[in-house]
């Protein structure tokens, strides 16, 4: 992969982020939206203004951005596990998830400040919020076909949003492991592997549209 095609990848995916905000507008501009809506909106907006911000640091100041996707890292976390948290319908997943939420927080700060560093690519932490995002979205998918609140999973909701974080943390996991091995090099293997990370965030994107496009349409 040459340098010009990843950054037009990582382009592709910086804005991708801008399609599921329009469709998030209009979901809630025609109706009332319930928490995990808005607070997948909130998501996308967090995910928006942490590129820019780190694009601009960098560009303009020659600032290391890893702090500010350090941080992004955990807020991303912590608002998809309020969505979850949210939707779950049995006290001990809401349990389980406030325990979760807690424990992931004090690791997270830990690592950023002792471990891995303040300016360092907090590996760590993506790989470990990887591994418990999948449980807890099977975890919910457990409970979709327990409960069948919806005979049509495709009107759902948190279907679309489950299957971009799934295919997103699923896609990215290893990358996260590994990724300590191709930083120091950037030669072409951390090209590629970077260029599918940003190729796999725009499908996150492009399903979390879907989402935002069935809360707009419910109940019409």
């Amino acid at each position: 992969m040459t340098l010009e095609t990843y950054i037009g990848i990582r382009n592709i995916s910086s804005y991708s982020v801008l399609l599921p905000l329009a469709l998030f507008a209009i979901a809630v501009y025609k109706k009332r939206q319930p928490g995990s809506v808005w607070l997948l909106g909130l998501l996308l907006t967090t995910s928006g203004l942490a590129d820019l911000v780190s694009f601009l640091i960098y560009t303009n100041y020659h600032i290391n951005p890893n702090p500010v996707v350090s941080v992004y890292g955990l807020l991303q976390f912590l608002i998809l596990m309020l969505i979850y948290r949210t939707e779950y319908t049995r006290p001990a997943f809401k349990r389980l998830a406030d325990v979760v939420i807690l424990a992931f927080t004090i690791f997270s700060i830990v690592n950023f400040w002792f471990i891995q560093g303040v300016n360092g690519f907090n590996s760590n932490l993506f790989t470990v919020s990887s591994i418990v995002l999948i449980a807890f979205c099977i975890l919910y998918f457990y409970q979709i076909i327990q409960e069948l609140p919806e005979p049509n999973i495709e009107r759902m909701v948190m279907f679309w949003m489950g299957a971009g974080v799934f295919f997103y943390f699923g896609t990215n996991l290893f990358l996260f492991v590994t990724v300590y091995r191709f930083i120091p090099k950037a030669d072409d293997s951390f090209l590629v592997s970077w260029g599918l990370h940003n190729g796999s965030n725009t499908v996150k994107n492009i399903l979390f549209t879907v989402a935002f496009f069935v809360a707009a349409k419910r109940n019409e």
